[in-house]
């Protein structure tokens, strides 16, 4: 490989890394007050979609000409931002399948924690109405805090032990704790 494209190559993960970078502080902006008020306002939620969409468009477009973007491409912050922005695509469930096999593929090969495949796995499960499989989506139920429907929800936690999460109920503490005021959540 030549120098000039290597030096291509670099610059452009550059460019890949620093947008998921400002993707995921403009996420965390909307996405931090939207949920401490319950998630219930419009406006932001509106942003947010539009957030999304476009994010996921452009990160088309990246997986199209680069790959997933993994730790070695974007490094392991900004990888995590990619996966995380496919779990809020609403009702893009090819792309989430699309992202996930690929997910999947770089996971084996040590490119992003295989923890992100859970995630991706039951985002993609919920956004289909099926049950989840890994208990990483919750939602509000008489105003607790409860995980969505689990498939084989008794061994689930040796699931989560399988992708490097830790067990059910810690994780449902945290989330309780940090939600607390949130009613109608599905995080």
């Amino acid at each position: 490989m030549s120098r000039v494209r290597r030096a291509d190559d670099a610059r452009a993960a550059d460019g890949i890394r620093e947008r998921l970078l400002r993707l995921g502080r403009v996420d965390v902006s909307l996405r931090a007050p939207w949920a401490a008020g319950g998630f219930a306002d419009a406006q932001l939620e509106e942003k947010l979609r539009r957030l999304t969409d476009a994010a996921a468009s452009w990160l088309d477009r990246v997986i199209a000409e680069h790959g997933w973007p993994g730790r070695r491409l974007v490094g392991p912050e900004a990888s995590a931002i990619a996966s995380g922005l496919v779990q809020h695509v609403v009702d893009r469930t090819d792309f989430q399948r699309r992202c996930l096999r690929l997910v999947e593929e770089v996971a084996a090969d040590g490119d992003v924690p295989v923890r992100e495949v859970a995630y991706l796995t039951d985002a993609l499960r919920w956004a289909e109405g099926r049950e989840q499989v890994y208990g990483t989506k919750f939602r509000s139920a008489a105003g607790e805090l409860v995980p969505c429907p689990i498939e084989d929800e008794p061994r689930v936690d040796a699931r989560r032990a399988g992708v490097g999460l830790g067990p059910l109920e810690e994780y449902a503490a945290r989330l309780r704790e940090r939600f607390a005021n949130a009613d109608g959540v599905s995080a």
